[in-house]
């Protein structure tokens, strides 16, 4: 990697949805099929020789003429069952840091962002048709630090990237100790949440979020130089029975008492 420089990333497949609750009376799914499909777009090198590739696809490079190449990778998933509701967790990919040392003249790799797009399908008790898609941007920055000693973060020959990423909002340590993503969607009379684990993910120290050029308590990875260091990333569903809104029940107790109050008329007229 630049000798000079160093980045940073970050991206978590995070994964919101919209769909709109249906019948309330439906079953719950209980098993789910699911396809996970990730682009790196917008992707942009800073100043130097060589070429950065990839724009659009599940793999960036860069490096200078037929020299070493680096880059950052994530896999697609495709299952058609597997997820279980109220169950374990699934795998959703892994992201791959392929650090190797390049040219200081050269360029590296400066800010991307991450779509990533899962789709569910019902499986069981009863299959049924894909969900719409929901695909979510994730805005990565890639900062690389000096390949010299004294290293921030001590790791390969000599020192190792380390990635951050710049909003955790909504995030939570799970029973892991990993930092855990959540969404929320209603389908047939159910709400389930999607929550999306990046092993890996933790709050970096001070000096190691001010090398990466963020702020103190930041959340990020760290990977070795010299090597390839895989990132696996699974996610796990569940589900609550939604409960009608006070204006649902509001109506509903309207129309019991106008339903007591005509039986109470007819009862009258007879």
């Amino acid at each position: 990697m630049n000798h000079t420089i160093k980045k940073t990333l970050l991206s978590s497949l995070i994964v919101p949805f919209a769909l709109g609750a249906q019948s309330a009376s439906a079953a719950l799914v209980t098993d789910w099929g699911y396809q996970v499909e990730s682009v790196f777009e917008n992707a942009t090198a800073t100043a130097g020789l060589g070429t950065l590739s990839g724009n659009n696809t599940s793999t960036l490079s860069w490096g200078v003429g037929a020299g070493p190449q680096s880059s950052v990778s994530i896999t697609d998933v495709n299952e058609a069952s597997g997820l279980m509701t109220d169950g374990g967790y699934v795998d959703g990919g892994v992201f791959t840091h392929t650090n190797n040392i390049l040219p200081s003249q050269g360029l590296a790799l400066d800010s991307f962002d991450l779509t990533s797009a899962l789709t569910l399908t019902p499986f069981a008790p009863d299959p049924g048709a894909s969900l719409p898609a929901s695909a979510t941007t994730f805005q990565s920055f890639f900062i690389e630090t000096a390949n010299v000693a004294p290293c921030v973060e001590a790791a390969g020959i000599p020192c190792a990237d380390i990635f951050t990423i710049g909003d955790v909002t909504g995030s939570t340590l799970n029973e892991f100790g990993n930092f855990e993503f959540n969404s929320s969607f209603g389908y047939d009379g159910y709400v389930y949440t999607v929550f999306l684990e990046l092993a890996g993910l933790a709050t970096l120290a001070d000096d190691s979020c001010a090398a990466a050029g963020a702020s103190s308590g930041c959340v990020g990875l760290v990977t070795e130089e010299g090597a390839v260091t895989d990132f696996q990333t699974r996610f796990r569903i569940t589900a609550t029975e939604m409960v009608p809104e006070p204006g649902t029940l509001a109506l509903l107790g309207m129309g019991l008492a106008g339903l007591g109050l005509s039986r109470r008329k007819k009862a009258a007229k007879s």
